[in-house]
């Protein structure tokens, strides 16, 4: 049987509304932004029947994989707006970092450190919490140094959003953001030249690309059969270069940054990688299950 991949579904993102939410958000801070929008989600949260949908389906796995009650699907709904107005804010330059805790410190300065130095990493992230406001986060602490930060996602899902970061802040998103789709061999040997000149890569590892059992992974995740992307995963082996996971979650208006070390030496298969990664993302969606943002079919 096949791993099932959900068309990519575009949400309207108005740019009035945008323009609104961070004049709110610079104008009155995050606290008052957050009030706003948790009553646009109050009175919002019964016509949202897809996302209440896929919330229910999560919260239902992680009860019972957990043996205890889960958040409510309001407040899973409204972390995710949460968040999203803090990407926004991060992207014009209003979100403060030092909102931001770091809860690994020795990993995290690791990887710090080779990032400083010119040295290329490949990072693996997850739909748990917000990764592109890690890039902001790294690009903040480069000091000018030549090494650029290449995201790769699934561009065709997040038009909408894309074209809105690019007008209210990031002009440089066109140049480092990638599709997916367009990884092949030149990209891969171009991605490798980067890598030698100090880049970051940086690719999301529990959204499956194609529609193919030969194409993805499949784990036990939170006690039930999940499929994840081989192409991630073997890919990071084969830059060999070192290999980290990121997750950058939530909390009570701050966010807890999560580094792990998955390859010291970027000497690993991707198979045992994979397992790697799944494990850690399976130990934080545990410990921060309304900061999951995976809102597609995920498992099998």
């Amino acid at each position: 049987m096949c791993a099932r991949v959900n068309k990519p579904r575009e949400t309207y993102v108005s740019g009035a509304g945008i323009a609104l939410l961070l004049f709110v958000y610079k104008a009155f801070g995050q606290r008052v932004c957050r009030c706003f929008i948790a009553a646009v989600i109050f009175f919002a949260y019964p016509f949202l029947r897809p996302a209440r949908q896929a919330s229910a389906a999560f919260r239902k796995q992680w009860e019972q994989f957990t043996s205890t009650r889960c958040i409510s699907g309001l407040k899973h709904l409204r972390t995710f707006a949460y968040t999203l107005a803090d990407r926004l804010a991060c992207r014009a330059g209003l979100f403060r970092f030092d909102q931001v805790r770091v809860c690994t410190p020795e990993a995290t300065e690791s990887l710090t450190a080779l990032y400083r130095q010119g040295k290329g990493v490949f990072c693996i992230v997850s739909h748990l919490g917000c990764f592109d406001m890690l890039r902001v986060l790294f690009d903040s602490t480069r000091e000018g140094m030549a090494g650029e930060i290449h995201v790769f996602m699934d561009t065709r899902a997040t038009q909408a959003f894309v074209r809105c970061q690019k007008r209210y802040g990031g002009a440089q998103l066109e140049t480092l953001v990638h599709s997916v789709e367009e990884l092949g061999p030149a990209l891969s040997m171009e991605m490798a030249q980067k890598l030698d000149e100090g880049a970051m890569l940086v690719m999301a590892g529990d959204r499956i690309w194609r529609d193919s059992d030969a194409a993805n992974y499949e784990f036990s995740f939170l006690g039930r059969r999940a499929w994840f992307p081989r192409g991630c995963f073997r890919w990071a082996a084969a830059m060999k270069v070192p290999v980290y996971s990121l997750c950058l979650a939530e909390n009570g208006g701050k966010y807890d940054l999560h580094v792990e070390c998955l390859s010291a030496r970027g000497e690993i298969k991707a198979a045992p990688l994979a397992e790697a990664f799944v494990a850690s993302l399976e130990k934080l969606c545990c410990r921060y299950p309304a900061n999951w943002f995976n809102f597609y079919h995920f498992w099998k």
